[in-house]
């Protein structure tokens, strides 16, 4: 009986956990601005420096943005860059790629994208998975793909492959 029991316990956690890229996105992010909490967080740069968030969303006010959370380790992560290369030539220059990584080691990180030649303004949550910005938009998965509007609004608030119809009608309106 206790083997069966906890028989059935994994097979609901497997079955739990492999379905979480499918969950819904909170309605809230599409009704409301980034919390301070989100706004201040800090995020490394390749060249050594911090930014906060607030500031990458300032800098590019007036395009259309979509935001990867991605990871080095993360396999769908690296098979879905050939997509959205295609993505990124469909869309030229009217979108900024901004890559934002949920790695905890830089040397990692930073191997990745060159490795990968992954081209896009890049930035990495040293705290890993669990911050502000994930929590907020309750990231369950990487890749992740988010679309903010010209005006820093999100408007597309999950997406998990880059060849998302909904995903290039967000970009190309």
């Amino acid at each position: 009986m206790k083997k069966h029991c906890v028989l059935l316990f994994l097979l609901f956690a497997i079955a739990t956990i492999t379905r979480a890229q499918d969950a819904p996105p909170p309605a809230y992010l599409l009704k409301q601005d980034f919390p301070d909490s989100v706004k201040n967080l800090s995020m490394l740069k390749l060249d050594g420096s911090h930014v906060d968030f607030a500031s990458v969303l300032k800098l590019h006010q007036g395009k259309k943005v979509i935001i990867d959370f991605w990871a080095s380790w993360c396999r769908d992560c690296i098979i879905g860059l050939p997509k959205l290369e295609k993505l990124k030539q469909k869309t030229g220059d009217k979108v900024v790629y901004i890559f934002i990584s949920v790695d905890e080691d830089d040397t990692k990180w930073r191997s990745a994208i060159n490795r990968f030649d992954i081209r896009g303004e890049h930035y990495r949550i040293e705290k890993g998975w669990y911050n502000a910005l994930s929590n907020y938009v309750e990231l369950d998965w990487v890749p992740r793909y988010i679309v903010l509007n010209e005006q820093g609004k999100i408007i597309m608030p999950k997406a998990i492959v880059a060849n998302n119809e909904a995903l290039e009608k967000s970009l190309m309106k």
